[in-house]
């Protein structure tokens, strides 16, 4: 028995980044929407994914802020720094740490049956996210440019002129569409109900489709979205090969591809062995979630300032 609980002891010790994440992650998801337990909303702007049309969040998500300022032809210089600085600080740290659905990614992973990407591939998707990231851009100031002017183009768009990446975002239509469905009781209340399912707009299915996507592959691909769809986490990419705050490689500790632990419990799909003898891990999917450093029979891998 001794043995046993000694075992099971060592065993969790083994996961103890992994267990004090998921703790923040928690925490976070609290306080992000924590106006259902009555607190009140801030004026705080985190680099992460989180709905402005949710009337109990506490603050404000830096890419719907950017979006909505944006459209609105204003100069987004709050959105802006907060994504700078993050990215140029601790990178992607709030994609694994803090972002809402990063969280339930990261949930639905756990009991899934992953299935490996080859770096090359993670790699060129990636860059597909870089791709969605201008493409919205483009769409925002479009809008803002034509608003500034006075030529008005958001009859084109409807109710996605304020934040146009909200018609693919899952955190938007979880948390503000389907909130807002819930709340307003628009929901079939009997089983003859259903058959006006079919009456929903066409938005709505897309953004229902798009969302149960984006939770129920991770069964299979570990934060797929958050790796090759997100234009947030793709932006502050860019800036996190510069971040102040790293994880660091120890060559001389690290024996490579003999081990390659940290490689197969990464959850972004890192080629952290690639960077064996250059020490910083400056690759743009790294959300700095620690599960190599946790899985490192050598202690080759912390975090350095």
């Amino acid at each position: 028995m001794y043995n046993m609980q000694k075992e099971g002891m060592k065993k969790l010790s083994s996961y103890r980044i992994t267990i004090l994440r998921t703790i923040i992650q928690i925490i976070s998801f609290l306080l992000i929407f924590g106006g259902a337990f009555g607190l009140a909303h801030t004026f705080i702007v985190l680099p992460i994914m989180a709905p402005a049309g949710n009337p109990y969040t506490t603050v404000a998500g830096a890419w719907q802020l950017f979006e909505i300022m944006i459209t609105a032809a204003i100069f987004p210089f709050l959105a802006l720094a907060v994504i700078l600085i993050a990215s140029i600080t601790v990178g992607r740290f709030f994609c694994g740490w803090v972002c809402p659905f990063g969280f339930i990614s990261d949930v639905v992973s756990y009991v899934g049956k992953k299935k490996r990407v080859s770096f090359k591939v993670n790699d060129s998707l990636y860059e597909f996210a870089l791709f969605i990231a201008i493409l919205f851009l483009f769409i925002d100031f479009s809008i803002g440019y034509r608003q500034a002017i006075g030529a008005s183009i958001y009859d084109y768009f409807g109710d996605f002129a304020r934040e146009p990446f909200s018609i693919i975002d899952p955190t938007s239509t979880l948390f503000s569409m389907l909130f807002w469905y819930f709340y307003l009781e628009k929901y079939p209340k009997s089983f003859e109900d259903f058959i006006y399912l079919i009456e929903y707009p066409h938005a709505f299915w897309i953004r229902v489709i798009l969302l149960l996507l984006a939770i129920l592959l991770n069964l299979y691909i570990p934060r797929w979205w958050c790796r090759w769809i997100c234009p947030l986490g793709a932006i502050k990419g860019i800036g996190s090969r510069y971040k102040l705050v790293k994880v660091w490689i120890d060559g001389k500790r690290c024996i490579g591809e003999k081990c390659a632990l940290c490689e197969k419990a990464c959850p972004m799909g890192v080629p952290i062995l690639q960077y064996k003898d250059k020490g910083h891990i400056a690759h743009p999917l790294c959300i700095s979630c620690l599960r190599c450093a946790e899985v490192c029979p050598y202690r080759a891998i912390r975090v350095k300032i």
